[in-house]
């Protein structure tokens, strides 16, 4: 690290020179100067442009611990950059033997190491502590509808037949999401509503688009784009890395809330009954949303707002409120 000490003692005057003297260094060299000069955001982004500038994945890693130290500074590009660089980062943090060579036995790389793979690891935009996961039993089955292959155009004016074959349609969707093979009578042995990792949440994410489309024409559907989107948004956390908003839960509670129906509650009583046929475990979690859903009421009510209202939403969403656990208080099976 003689290459470190020297070029503390002797920092260039000019931006210019400056970069000259920091080309010259290895990269654990540059890197260990830049974690000693970390409050000197404009030191720091030179050190990044001349990582940049070089090839192969130990400037890479190196690049992409500057660009952190950056980013939970505050630095507003630095901060863009860091969640398009999260996937990279974690390829390259897969390699112990990569990651060994770079950090060596420097105990400020090391602490900026372990505050990176913190702060990643926390950036999951699932709520970890209400997961559910796939292994989750069953309770009982759904009597779903079998096989229609339909081409079905959404645009065109729905009379009471093409309503029946929607239905049908969105049965199918429902049955291959939750895991029934209608075709050769199996049935699942496992939730199909699992939310341990990103697939599943993006498979749940899809599944409610889905249910979506078929919303204006088919009860569950119209259910499920309520209840399930509120679903989703208790399992996802409320703010990801540096304090920004999860705006895929807001986009969920947003869309749950949205759809509430005021004219008929069957959407909701379908929606809740398939939640409850998906066994104990995701049974136990709903409560969240009737947790959520509670709030919102008496939210609405101080506010002097319609909880029907788009403005009441709006305002519900822009407060990211935490709702008050209020069931299954001191049970066991409540996690928080």
């Amino acid at each position: 690290m003689n290459g470190v000490h020297e070029a503390t003692r002797l920092l260039p005057a000019s931006r210019e020179a400056l970069r000259q003297s920091l080309e010259a260094l290895e990269t654990s060299d540059l890197l260990a100067l830049g974690a000693r000069f970390s409050r000197d955001t404009e030191r720091l982004v030179l050190y990044l442009e001349v990582l940049r500038g070089r090839p192969g994945p130990k400037a890479q890693l190196a690049a992409c611990l500057i660009c952190f130290d950056l980013a939970r500074q505050g630095h507003t590009t630095a901060q863009q950059d860091f969640f398009h660089l999260i996937p990279t980062f974690r390829a390259l943090a897969a390699d112990p033997d990569l990651v060994d060579d770079l950090l060596g036995g420097d105990a400020h790389l090391r602490q900026l190491w372990n505050d990176s793979q913190k702060a990643i690891a926390e950036d999951d935009p699932r709520d970890l502590g209400e997961g559910i996961t796939a292994a989750a039993p069953l309770a009982g089955e759904i009597d779903l509808v079998s096989d229609l292959d339909i081409d079905i155009d959404l645009g065109t004016y729905i009379d009471a037949s093409r309503k029946a074959e929607h239905a049908k349609a969105f049965a199918k969707i429902v049955a291959r999401k939750l895991g029934y093979d209608l075709e050769n009578g199996i049935l699942p042995t496992t939730s199909g509503l699992a939310m341990d990792g990103a697939k599943e949440i993006e498979e749940v994410e899809e599944f409610l688009r889905e249910a979506a489309l078929f919303s204006q024409t088919v009860s569950l559907a119209r259910g499920l784009t309520c209840l399930g989107n509120l679903f989703l948004a208790v399992h996802l956390r409320r703010q990801r890395l540096f304090g920004r908003p999860n705006r895929r839960r807001q986009e969920a509670l947003r869309a749950g809330l949205l759809n509430l129906p005021s004219d008929d509650p069957l959407p909701l009583v379908e929606a809740a009954q398939l939640f409850e046929e998906e066994g104990a475990s995701v049974v136990a979690r709903f409560q969240k949303v009737s947790e959520l859903l509670l709030d919102y009421l008496a939210f609405c009510a101080r506010s002097q707002l319609d909880p029907l209202g788009p403005a009441a939403v709006e305002a519900y969403v822009a407060a990211d409120r935490t709702p008050p656990p209020l069931m299954l208080q001191g049970d066991p099976r409540r996690r928080r």
